[in-house]
Order: structure tokens, then C-alpha cells, then sequence
């Protein structure tokens, strides 16, 4: 039995915590190859690489507005990528 009762909730909230940074973090590396790459010659490889890089974000509980904030997208852009449609840029 464990000796400090808070120990387990400590724990969890940390993983909470390294998720939360986790969906920062490919959240930016989304931002990134969004205003590298996808200019005015889209790749398809590159856009594909991205919307999965939003959907592993958005599923660690990073807020819809601020990726498409961050990325210049609309919310439902970023929505229609969740759900895996095409988009129309």
C-alpha cells in the first residue's frame, strides 16, 4: 500500500500534462509544414502528413479554434479533417 495517498493522482495528472504538450507539440509541427510546404503547390504526401498530425493533436485535447488559429485554417476545415473528408484547399 502505497504511503503517500496523492501519489496516484500526481501521476496522473502528469500524464495528463505530457499529453496536453504532446498535441501542442504536433500541433506546431503541423503550423510548420503548413506555411512550408503548403503553398501554392500543394504535395499531396505533405497535406496528407499534416491532416494526421491534426487529428493526433485534436485527439489529445488540443482546442479546435487554436489550431486553425495557429494554422490559418477555419474551424471547419479543421472539422471536415478530423472526420477524414477532403478539403477544398
Amino acid at each position: 500500500m502505497p504511503t503517500n495517498p496523492t501519489a496516484a493522482t500526481t501521476t496522473v495528472s502528469l500524464r495528463a500534462r505530457a499529453r496536453a504538450w504532446q498535441g501542442i507539440a504536433l500541433g506546431c509541427i503541423a503550423v510548420a509544414l503548413q506555411r512550408t510546404v503548403a503553398g501554392a503547390g500543394i504535395r499531396q504526401k505533405y497535406k496528407a502528413h499534416r491532416d494526421r498530425l491534426i487529428r493526433a493533436a485534436l485527439r489529445r485535447d488540443v482546442p479546435i479554434h487554436r489550431l486553425a488559429e495557429q494554422l490559418r485554417l477555419a474551424p471547419a476545415t479543421i472539422r471536415a479533417i478530423n472526420r477524414g473528408e477532403r478539403t477544398a484547399e
